[in-house]
C-alpha cells in the first residue's frame, strides 16, 4: 500500500509540474505577441522604401552641366599612352536635372568635343541658362593614335542651345586661329571672351552674341602689355574688366573692356602681379572686389612638368577698380593660404564666406609610378568677405583620379565635385562619377561627403551649376 500511494504521489506532483510549465510557455507566448506587436516589423526587400530625410539633399540648382573628355586617361600626361577606349564612349556634355533629389532622374547626354589638356575653363554657361559655350582645345585623336603627342589643337567653338534641357542642340560652330585655350561669359552675356594658344598675332577673340545666344563677329586682340596669350580669363561680375592668367609668367593681369557697337578694346587696368608658382585658374568674389587665384608650384625642378614640389596656394587679390588721388591703379595681394597639392580648380560660395580648393595630388600618375597618390581631397577655407582673409579650416581626403570639376550648389550649403576617373578596378572603364559634399557649419565647419554619386562618361573635368 505505501508503494502504492508514493507512486500516485509522484505521478500527481509529475501532472502538477507538466501543468505548471504549460502555463509558462502560454503565457511567455502571449507576452511575446504583445511585445512584437509593438515593435515595427521589417519588410522584405521588395517592399521596403527607406526612411525619408527631406534635409539630407537639398541641392539647390536646376542642372549641372558636366564636360567629359574620353579620348586620354589621366596617366597620359605623364607617360604619353592615351590608354584604353571602348567604341561607344566619347567626348559629352551631360546635363544632371536636380529636381526632387535626384530622384527618378535621367542624365541627357549631347556628344561635343572637348579636352582635359587646359585649366577647367572652357565651359560658359549664360546667366540665364539658355545657352552654352564649349572650347574644344584637342580635337578627337585620329583613327589608329595612341599617345597624347598625337591629338591636334581644337580650333572649335560650339554654342549649345540648352532652351530645351530634355533637348540640347549645337546650333553653331566658330572657329579660331590656334588652339581654344578658355571660354568666359561677361556678367551681362552679351560678350564671349576665347583665349588661344599657338597662334603668335592672335590672342583673344571677343564675340558679341546675338539674341538667339549665336556668336557674331570677333574682335580679334592681345592682352595689353604682354606677348602671349592668358591661359585663363574671367569677367569681373562688376563693371567692365577682364583678369587673365599667365602661368609661364607667374601673373595675373587686368584689362578694362570698352565695346563700340560690334568692336571691343581692351586697356591695361593697373600693373601685373606675381600671385606665385605657376598660377592655373582666377575667379572673382560676386561683389568683384577680389580675385583669387590658385598656384599650383609645378615646374618646380621636378623631373616631371607636372608633378608639384609641395602644396598649392590660395593667393587673394583686392582689386581697385578706380585710380588714386595720384591717378593710379594699384592692386594688391592681401592673403594667402596653403592647401592641397596640385589644386587646379576651387569653389566660391554664393555669399563669399567658402572657398574649396579641390586637389589632385598625385592622383593621375601611371600605375607603376611609386609617387602616386591613390587619393586626392579637399580643402575648405573661410574667407573675410571685407578684407579677403583666408582661414584654412581643414582637408579631407576622398578616392579619386584627377578630379579638377568643382561647384557649390546655389545655397552655398553643398558641393558637386567631378572626378576623372576612379581607381576601382571593378568600375566600367568607360564611367566615372559626380559625388556630392555637405558643407557643415560651426565653430569648427567640416565637409562631409555624402553617399550621392551620379554615373556620367568617363574624364568628367567641369562641372557648372545651371541655378
Amino acid at each position: 500500500m505505501r508503494h502504492f500511494m508514493m507512486s500516485l504521489m509522484k505521478t500527481r506532483l509529475w501532472l502538477i509540474l507538466c501543468i505548471a510549465m504549460l502555463a509558462i510557455a502560454l503565457f511567455s507566448k502571449t507576452v511575446t505577441a504583445q511585445e512584437a506587436a509593438k515593435v515595427p516589423q521589417l519588410t522584405t526587400a521588395g517592399t521596403f522604401t527607406g526612411q525619408i530625410f527631406p534635409a539630407y539633399f537639398p541641392f539647390q540648382g536646376r542642372y549641372l552641366a558636366v564636360l567629359s573628355d574620353a579620348d586620354m586617361v589621366a596617366s597620359a600626361y605623364l607617360d604619353n599612352n592615351l590608354g584604353p577606349k571602348s567604341p561607344s564612349m566619347r567626348d559629352e556634355l551631360t546635363l544632371i536635372p536636380l529636381a526632387n533629389g535626384l530622384q527618378g532622374f535621367k542624365p541627357i547626354r549631347l556628344p561635343v568635343s572637348n579636352a582635359v589638356t587646359a585649366w577647367p575653363s572652357i565651359l560658359a554657361i549664360s546667366s540665364d541658362g539658355r545657352f552654352a559655350y564649349v572650347a574644344e582645345v584637342d580635337r578627337p585623336p585620329a583613327s589608329g593614335d595612341t599617345q597624347r603627342a598625337q591629338l591636334q589643337p581644337g580650333p572649335n567653338v560650339n554654342v549649345i542651345d540648352l532652351s530645351n534641357p530634355a533637348s540640347p542642340r549645337i546650333v553653331q560652330t566658330v572657329q579660331v586661329q590656334g588652339r581654344t585655350q578658355a571660354a568666359a561669359l561677361s556678367a551681362d552675356s552679351k560678350l564671349l571672351a576665347v583665349s588661344l594658344s599657338r597662334n603668335n598675332n592672335e590672342h583673344i577673340y571677343i564675340y558679341p552674341i546675338q539674341t538667339n545666344g549665336q556668336l557674331s563677329q570677333p574682335s580679334i586682340l592681345k592682352f595689353p602689355g604682354v606677348d602671349e596669350a592668358p591661359l585663363h580669363i574671367e569677367f569681373s561680375p562688376q563693371g567692365n574688366f577682364l583678369a587673365a592668367i599667365f602661368a609661364g609668367r607667374n601673373e595675373a593681369r587686368f584689362a578694362r573692356y570698352q565695346v563700340t557697337g560690334n568692336s571691343v578694346r581692351l586697356e591695361p587696368w593697373g600693373e601685373p602681379l606675381i600671385t606665385g608658382k605657376f598660377p592655373s585658374v582666377g575667379h572673382w568674389t560676386s561683389d568683384g572686389r577680389h580675385l583669387i587665384v590658385t598656384n599650383l608650384n609645378w615646374f618646380g625642378g621636378t623631373a616631371d612638368r607636372y608633378v608639384g614640389t609641395g602644396n598649392s596656394t590660395l593667393a587673394v587679390i583686392a582689386f581697385n577698380a578706380q585710380p588714386n588721388r595720384e591717378g593710379k591703379i594699384t592692386h594688391t595681394i592681401v592673403s594667402t593660404a596653403s592647401v592641397g597639392a596640385s589644386a587646379e580648380e576651387f569653389a566660391i560660395s554664393p555669399d563669399g564666406r567658402r572657398v574649396v580648393s579641390l586637389n589632385m595630388h598625385n592622383s593621375f600618375l601611371p600605375p607603376n609610378d611609386p609617387r602616386l597618390s591613390y587619393y586626392s581631397s579637399l580643402t575648405l577655407v573661410d574667407c573675410d568677405r571685407q578684407t579677403g582673409e583666408l582661414t584654412p579650416r581643414g582637408t579631407y581626403l576622398f578616392e579619386s583620379i584627377l578630379p579638377e570639376g568643382i561647384t557649390f550648389d546655389a545655397s552655398g550649403k553643398f558641393l558637386a565635385v567631378a572626378n576623372f576617373a576612379h581607381f576601382n578596378p571593378q568600375r566600367s572603364v568607360e564611367e566615372t562619377t559626380v559625388d556630392f559634399w555637405r558643407v557643415v557649419d560651426g565653430i569648427e565647419p567640416k565637409l562631409v561627403q555624402l553617399d550621392v554619386k551620379v554615373p556620367v562618361m568617363r574624364g568628367a573635368h567641369v562641372v557648372k551649376l545651371i541655378p
